[in-house]
């Protein structure tokens, strides 16, 4: 009897239990799947975000030494070789060190090689080197090659360690040497400026921004050494001896394949999920230089490899985690597959929520935190089409600031860095929370009112701007702002039509005295733009 008893059960259990084994399995492989495809989109923002970062920071670079090389001191120093400007230079190297804290040492050689003003940064602490300890450097390579450089041009050396004496600086110091020629008016060449940037700094940056992921931040040299690796045993090694075997072909040979396949991506091998991009650092105007370690020759290429890497141990941790997971049979199943759900859940909404942040940074500028000019764009697109179908108005300002760059040049990047976040902040005040802000770059701001009740209206928030911006004040110095505005449909009925005519009137406002608003209908539909430049029309 109890045999028989149990024959129906052990008929129809087995079959039975496989149903959930079978559910449980599908759905152990449909989140490892959806897992690595949210892993992919995260590490891809992740290195987007890093690629900007690199961009800014070195754009930052190439802009310090065309201002340097544009000193009105040294220019009037190079005309008349009068002596009494050299102090004036050296305070004004001086200033540019305390201010930026990224410049090892700037200097200006004459064209004999020898150091004519040179400041070192001393570890935060800035000092103008004396007359008595300043060197030749005629026959270092940086000198010889930037001097040979025509107006203009730029030179950057690898990112490498800094030498001494011949040997290493310890502790170890990433450096780039970037410079570029100076000629005084008759267009006689007369030396060249040079700065030492400090590249730790650069590269600090770059791991800032996967704090808060779990993959590992690498940067490669077009020959696979490790720049920035999160073993700091296997950096550098084309500059330690030691060390010259540790290269990326070498440990993770699959992932470097892919990496010389593609200029972007992600691999998955048996060592973990790499995802990469491969950069070219300061690619406009610019000329790599040899490296310090082989002077006599320039690197076959100046790319960079920007990688982050999601160890297998990783992978396999959340995986171990998925299947422990949905073992259990039964009432315990049920359980176990709740909390496992739960516990994907929370991760998965972890990671979205560090995926829309990425986003949300890919977005917004840095430095003022409104739209970025590829938001501004989608934006602007969206709302001229949302008006064009419901036969609504918007309106365009583009902002022109007066007098920024005398303060960018006076006070030093960090004050105009302020200036911008200040001038944002007003016009996000000015403006409704459903009107669209957005900084152009530089100091260029453009401002979209959603549904504007006329012209006059649009004319009065613009005028309130206008005057809000000359308010304003930073160490007793003003800005003040060229606006020029264009309305939606009364202007232009297409969006690369009304940006023209707001730019065209944004320029009328400047050549009319600056500091005004000036309406696209008061300016002739055909007058040029003042100067070729871009403008996010050429994204809509």
């Amino acid at each position: 009897m109890l045999k028989t008893t149990w024959r129906p059960f052990w008929t129809w259990f087995p079959p039975l239990a496989l149903l959930p084994l079978v559910g449980l399995a599908s759905l152990y492989h449909w989140q490892m799947a959806d897992f690595e495809a949210d892993l992919r989109r995260t590490e891809g923002l992740v290195i987007e975000a890093q690629t900007a970062v690199v961009t800014r920071k070195l754009d930052r670079l190439l802009a310090d030494i065309r201002i340097l090389a544009a000193q009105n001191e040294l220019a009037a120093f190079l005309d008349t070789a009068d002596p009494s400007w050299l102090p004036k230079i050296a305070q004004e190297y001086l200033a540019v060190s305390r201010w930026s804290q990224v410049y090892d040492q700037i200097r200006y050689l004459d064209e004999d090689g020898m150091e004519v003003v040179r400041v070192n940064f001393n570890d935060g602490h800035p000092a103008i080197v004396r007359d008595s300890d300043l060197q030749n450097k005629h026959d270092r390579y940086y000198f010889t090659e930037t001097l040979a450089l025509s107006a203009g041009e730029i030179y950057a050396s690898p990112l490498d360690l800094n030498i001494e004496n011949g040997a290493l600086e310890r502790p170890y110091k990433p450096m780039i040497r970037v410079g570029t020629p100076v000629f005084d008016r008759h267009g006689n060449r007369r030396g060249i400026v040079l700065v030492n940037f400090l590249a730790q700094q650069l590269l600090d940056a770059i791991l800032d921004v996967d704090a808060a992921s779990i993959s590992a931040s690498m940067l490669l040299n077009a020959e696979g050494y490790w720049l920035l690796s999160p073993d700091p045993s296997l950096n550098w090694g084309f500059m330690i001896p030691e060390r010259r075997d540790a290269r990326m072909q070498s440990r993770y040979p699959e992932a470097w394949h892919a990496m010389n396949q593609s200029p972007s991506g992600h691999v998955l091998t048996d060592r973990g999920l790499f995802s990469f991009r491969t950069l070219t650092p300061m690619q406009h105007g610019h000329r790599a230089l040899a490296s310090e370690t082989s002077p006599s020759a320039p690197p076959a290429t100046d790319q960079w490899i920007l990688v982050a890497h999601v160890s297998e141990a990783s992978l396999g941790q959340t995986r171990s985690h998925l299947m422990f997971s949905l073992i259990p049979l039964g009432v315990v199943i049920l359980l176990l597959l709740a909390v496992g759900l739960r516990a994907s859940s929370v991760a998965r909404i972890e990671r979205k929520r560090h995926q829309a942040q990425l986003e949300k940074m890919a977005r917004m500028d840095a430095v003022t935190g409104v739209a970025n000019r590829l938001s501004l764009e989608e934006q602007l697109a969206r709302e001229h089409e949302r008006a064009r179908r419901h036969a609504r108005t918007l309106a365009l300002l583009y902002i022109d600031l007066d007098g920024f760059k005398a303060i960018n040049d006076t006070l030093g990047h960090l004050v105009g860095d302020q200036v911008l976040k200040e001038i944002a902040t007003t016009l996000a005040t000015e403006c409704r929370s459903e009107d669209v802000v957005g900084r152009l770059g530089g100091d260029e701001f453009a401002v979209v009112l959603l549904e504007p009740l006329d012209m006059a209206t649009a004319a009065l928030v613009a005028e309130r701007i206008r005057d809000r911006i000359a308010a304003l004040r930073w160490d007793r110095h003003a800005v003040t702002a060229s606006i020029g505005l264009a309305l939606y449909p009364d202007h232009a009925s297409e969006v690369p039509e009304l940006i023209r005519l707001a730019d065209t009137a944004m320029y009328a406002s400047k050549d009319a005295g600056k500091n005004r608003v000036t309406l696209a209908s008061d300016v002739a539909a055909s007058a040029p733009v003042a100067g070729e430049r871009e403008t996010i029309a050429s994204g809509v």
